[in-house]
């Protein structure tokens, strides 16, 4: 056999052996004795992400404006009023909270501790308790109780459907809103905000 020959041979056998070093790291199996049988397995890993989504009426670049308008022979006189401008019915707000690494707590801060006012000081105010909120959902996803001083956090219940077990929350609700109208403000227009945020650990 000649060098050139005996070279070829020789990177045949290098290349056929990388082969089958390669191959004999994945599973296979041989049986040469009948009746015949190879199992091999394969494993699996999903990469699942912690996620939290909430969700506080409808799904737009800006908030939704409840409008309560009180009727002028019913001002202060305890007549409950109802709101327009919610995306569930006038005076109501959808809910969401998708979250997959523990419990849902939702904390409520409003935007002026004096509650809602006219821009004007010398108006007054009306407190945020004058504005309720009842959640059709209360042992899963209640409300916050708004008022001007600080406001107890709520927690959104662990579960929902369809959701797999531990850490899941998958929750929706409709909170409807308020104005139980018992002071009598000056006349005006009363604007404030209230803002939920939720956490998961």
């Amino acid at each position: 056999m000649n060098k050139q020959l005996k070279m070829k041979v020789l990177a045949a056998m290098v290349a056929g052996s990388a082969l089958f070093s390669g191959s004999a790291m994945a599973m296979s199996g041989t049986d040469v004795a009948a009746p015949f049988s190879v199992a091999n397995s394969v494993n699996f890993q999903i990469v699942v992400p912690g996620f939290l989504y909430f969700q506080v009426g409808a799904v737009a670049a800006v908030p939704n404006t409840l409008l309560f308008t009180v009727p002028a022979l019913n001002v202060g006189n305890s007549t409950a009023v109802a709101a327009t401008g919610g995306d569930a019915a006038p005076s109501a707000l959808n809910v969401v909270a998708r979250a997959n690494n523990g419990l849902v707590t939702i904390a409520t801060t409003v935007a002026a501790a004096t509650g809602l006012g006219t821009g004007t000081a010398s108006d007054g105010f009306i407190n945020y308790n004058q504005i309720t909120t009842a959640s059709n959902d209360v042992p899963n996803f209640p409300a916050p109780v708004l008022a001007n001083a600080a406001i107890p956090n709520t927690t959104v219940a662990l579960g929902g459907g369809p959701v797999g077990a531990g850490k899941v929350t998958n929750r929706a609700a409709v909170w409807t809103y308020s104005y139980l109208n018992t002071t009598i403000p000056s006349a005006g227009t009363y604007t404030g905000s209230v803002t939920y945020t939720a956490t998961t650990p």
